[in-house]
């Protein structure tokens, strides 16, 4: 294993990049030079280690955040070399002879009292900065009356903020020792005792601003008036992981569209910076005592779960809710079909396929509580089988390699790299476009290898086709399009920073309290305008690796000709348009037994392995008329995802007016009873 392989190794293990190890190293090698120098005494090097150290922090907290924390954790923190700093300049000062005895105990009183100044001020800043973590984050709902003040400055903000309060007293020593007079030292001692003591005047008048917000009970009350006001009556409730937050994202446009009272809650504080723009009132309740004591509406008659975690029994335990696992994504993997679905009152798939998945499964929820609703949010997909480029073009959207430890959840490591050999390989040429779930590589290092060597062989494929000159060439043209590109994906980021910019919890709060409609509006207009951007900005021929959101699956679908992909919901969401698709078999299962096991397969092209029959198969299904295929997927498809009338957003709507209604009656009915 060569050094550069051996530092990834070690980056990744300890959560950093490969530069993590060297910072570190770098921070501590820094700050014993700096006692060195000290002792030597020599001015110069104490003042190019000083610097090194200040930078190498600086870095630290920013590239290695593992590291920081790690060194914490063995007593080498924030507080222990700042103290090092300061003692370095008290051993320089002492080994140069420069000050007198009385210079000199000044200095060392100063210094003192600086760290004393420090422990005030981040005693003082951590108390704003956890009365500022309100017991419930919101948007959309009004707080007026909880007055709820402007965000403090970073200096109260970060209450680490004044660690290099000593900056302008080790220049000054520095200075000091080589004019050998004490007036630079006691100047630099003045400007920072007087930042020090502003800093934490500062700190005390936030105290005093935000003292109200220590009653987290108020709090509570006001948001649960707020809310009984507005009368909810559909929650999408979502508990998760950050690199799971798209399982709800999914669902935001098609929630939004309901014609009820709607409301969203969130149970990770760390997830609502990454909640898509909704037009929905959102309350977060990182805390289950908050959730649970929490008074819902009793107009609340609706929940609806796109995951499985454990934090939904807070709102399961609510009698008058009906609660419904919609989850996020129709598939044949066993996260369709959890036993663990039983605990919801109904459970919604998108057509008879799921039902019969529940049924076969034996998972323990009966068929009168399984309701077809179709997949409302597959509506982008185009269904009427043209593609808009020349050349025949291949997605390739395996999924990720889940909890499960299968082998063959995922056919990257397994079989990817010889399938996308295969596909660049293809005569006559084909194009490709590559998109890898999010997760990929999350658990499994052979996937994330296996990935990283389909990315560069993607990229020796288009300079291939680049160096060629068989392909129709107009260099500024795509140029021009690069550029709009760069100009749409910059803007689009910048209204993504504008929506989630909040300095603290209840900033954010404060700031969302009405929906931001246009804000909105002019997002998914860039945002549609950054996916023709992105296929305008390179040839057609060219082959493309797709990551993040933009452009989305269903964009990639409308591009595609022919699907290649694993066991996964985007079988089900790709069957919408009709098109052919082709389902990897990594086990290598015979055919019979795999379609048997894995329905949505059942009108799938299936690839061995070794990637056997990929040539007949892209014969197959680019020869016109000579699709075996056809027939079969417009019997899945409406196995899948139901019936085409009414339409999905039709039936999903029905399907929350049945419930709420049927919670309804039950609520009169045990009110009579009473």
């Amino acid at each position: 294993m060569n050094p550069s392989q051996l530092l990834s190794k070690i980056g990744r293990r300890f959560g950093g990049d490969t530069a993590g190890p060297v910072i570190a190293g770098g921070l501590v090698l820094s700050y014993a030079l700096l006692v060195v120098a000290a002792v030597w005494p020599s001015a110069l090097f104490v003042a190019v280690f000083a610097v090194t150290g200040y930078v190498t922090e600086s870095l630290l907290t920013r590239r290695a955040t593992y590291f920081n924390a790690a060194l914490s954790q063995v007593g080498l923190g924030l507080t222990l070399r700042a103290t090092i700093r300061d003692v370095s300049v008290l051993v320089m000062l002492a080994r140069s002879a420069t000050l007198s005895a009385g210079w000199f105990a000044t200095a060392a009183g100063a210094l003192v009292l600086l760290h004393v100044l420090r422990t005030a001020h981040s005693s003082l800043a951590v108390l704003v900065i956890e009365r500022r973590k309100l017991p419930v984050i919101t948007r959309g709902i009004d707080l007026t009356r909880l007055r709820l003040p402007a965000p403090p400055p970073a200096t109260v903000r970060e209450h680490r903020s004044m660690i290099y309060l000593d900056v302008p007293v080790l220049a000054g020593a520095v200075l000091t020792v080589w004019l050998e007079t004490p007036g630079p030292v006691a100047a630099g001692l003045v400007v920072a005792l007087a930042a020090g003591v502003v800093a934490l005047v500062l700190a005390a008048w936030h105290v005093r601003l935000n003292r109200h917000l220590a009653d987290g009970e108020r709090t509570l009350k006001e948001v649960a008036e707020e809310i009984a006001a507005y009368g909810p009556e559909v929650v999408l409730y979502f508990s998760g992981a950050d690199d799971c937050v798209y399982q709800v994202n999914m669902w935001l446009e098609t929630f939004d569209r309901l014609p009820h009272k709607k409301m969203i809650i969130m149970r990770e504080r760390g997830n609502m910076p990454l909640l898509g723009r909704t037009s929905s009132p959102v309350l977060c309740f990182p805390g289950g005592t908050e959730m649970m004591n929490f008074p819902m509406p009793p107009t609340t008659r609706v929940a609806l779960f796109p995951a499985n975690a454990g934090k939904n029994i807070h709102m399961l335990r609510l009698p008058d809710i009906g609660c419904v696992f919609i989850g996020h994504g129709d598939s044949d993997k066993a996260a369709s079909f959890s036993p663990f679905s039983k605990v919801y009152d109904e459970v919604w798939v998108a057509g008879p396929a799921g039902r019969e998945r529940y049924r076969r499964s034996d998972a323990g929820v009966r068929d009168d509580e399984i309701v077809e609703v179709g997949r409302p949010q597959l509506a982008p997909i185009d269904t009427t089988g043209v593609t808009p480029d020349p050349m025949f073009t291949v997605l390739y959207a395996p999924t990720w390699e889940g909890w499960t430890g299968d082998p063959y959840h995922t056919s990257v490591a397994v079989m990817g790299v010889k399938l996308v050999r295969a596909l660049l390989d293809h005569a006559p040429h084909i194009r490709l476009l590559y998109k890898p779930h999010p997760m990929a590589g999350k658990n499994d290092p052979a996937v994330r290898r296996a990935h990283q060597k389909i990315v560069s062989m993607i990229a020796e494929a288009n300079a291939a086709r680049d160096a060629s000159g068989q392909w129709p060439a107009d260099p500024a043209r795509y140029a021009t399009a690069r550029r709009d590109l760069e100009v749409l994906t910059a803007r689009l980021t910048a209204l993504g920073r504008e929506s989630s910019r909040a300095a603290d919890e209840a900033e954010e709060s404060r700031r969302a309290a009405e929906p931001d409609l246009a804000g909105d509006a002019l997002w998914r207009d860039t945002a549609a305008q950054c996916e023709q951007a992105y296929w305008a900005a390179e040839g057609w021929w060219r082959h493309r690796v797709v990551t993040g959101t933009i452009p989305h699956l269903y964009s990639c679908f409308n591009r595609a000709d022919l699907l290649i992909t694993d066991i996964s919901s985007v079988v089900a969401d790709f069957i919408a348009s009709g098109k052919p698709y082709a389902v990897t078999n990594g086990a290598n299962l015979p055919d019979t037994e795999f379609r048997t096991q894995n329905p949505s397969a059942s009108a799938a092209y299936l690839i061995p392995r070794d990637c056997t029959g990929l040539s007949e198969v892209l014969a197959a299904v680019a020869t016109e008329g000579e699709d075996p295929m056809a027939d079969r997927r417009r019997t899945l498809k409406h196995d899948l995802l139901g019936a085409d009338e009414p339409d999905a957003m039709t039936r999903f709507t029905d399907a929350v007016n049945a419930l709420a209604a049927k919670r309804t009656r039950t609520a009169l009915e045990v009110a009579d009873k009473a």
